[in-house]
């Protein structure tokens, strides 16, 4: 049974409230009654095992029976990435946030096709992202950003201590992701680059290389940016934070 998803602020003193959209989940589509034991999360890396003690017409209110503490993945896989068209990047986010990405940056390339998300896009995604923890016993959100500039990111995530940049690249025949983590040991911080439908410019990579970023191949077939996207981010989660 997944866990659900309790803002911070309703848990309190051993105590839980479900309010709004989750409490009509639970209430009417999941059906629980006083008595049920669930389990719940606050987003901030605790879980808990609870008891739901009364409904109404508005709300749930139970009791916490015992809590767990996530454990920090060893490291973190920060994903940015250009923004795949439709349903595309929500089901990129979705997947991303089963797989166990910390953080998700939609990166405006020069080829790009969508550079910019509305607020509303915004919340939404992030209600993805606490339904992919939900699925996924995640007891955090991975967050998703506000779209930034690649030349941008590039220069502050060149900053970063203990951090490897890592550009999947078409071009790039020889080194792969294994390969390349062998040459490079303590890190605690990966960022994945995920280029646009048209590909990189050369400007670009040329930006990439100037800061350090290490290209890789994902294989000889053209994956689209969703694709290559959680192929990158699952081999990466696999390796550290099983």
């Amino acid at each position: 049974m997944p866990h659900f998803y309790v803002n911070p602020k309703d848990i309190k003193d051993k105590s839980f409230v479900i309010e709004n959209e989750q409490f009509h989940y639970l209430s009417t589509v999941r059906r629980f009654s006083a008595g049920d034991e669930i389990n719940i999360f606050d987003g901030l890396g605790n879980s808990y095992k609870a008891r739901i003690d009364s409904i109404d017409r508005a709300s749930m209110k139970g009791t916490i029976l015992s809590s767990k503490t996530f454990v920090l993945p060893k490291v973190n896989i920060s994903l940015y990435t250009a923004i795949p068209k439709g349903e595309r990047f929500d089901w990129l986010i979705e997947k991303a946030g089963e797989v166990g990405v910390s953080k998700i940056v939609p990166v405006i390339y020069l080829r790009s096709v969508l550079k910019e998300l509305s607020e509303n896009k915004i919340e939404r995604y992030k209600k993805i992202s606490i339904s992919a923890s939900s699925q996924s016993w995640r007891a955090d959100i991975m967050p998703v950003d506000k779209p930034v500039k690649f030349n941008e990111a590039a220069e502050k995530v060149s900053k970063e201590k203990d951090t490897l940049n890592v550009l999947p690249w078409e071009s790039e025949e020889n080194k792969n992701i294994l390969s390349l983590l062998n040459e490079n040991t303590d890190i605690k911080n990966i960022n994945i680059f995920i280029g646009p439908e048209g590909g990189f410019d050369k400007t670009e990579i040329d930006v990439a290389l100037k800061n350090n970023f290490k290209t890789v191949t994902l294989g000889k077939n053209i994956l689209r940016v969703e694709t290559a996207a959680i192929v990158a981010s699952s081999i990466l989660t696999s390796i550290y934070n099983l």
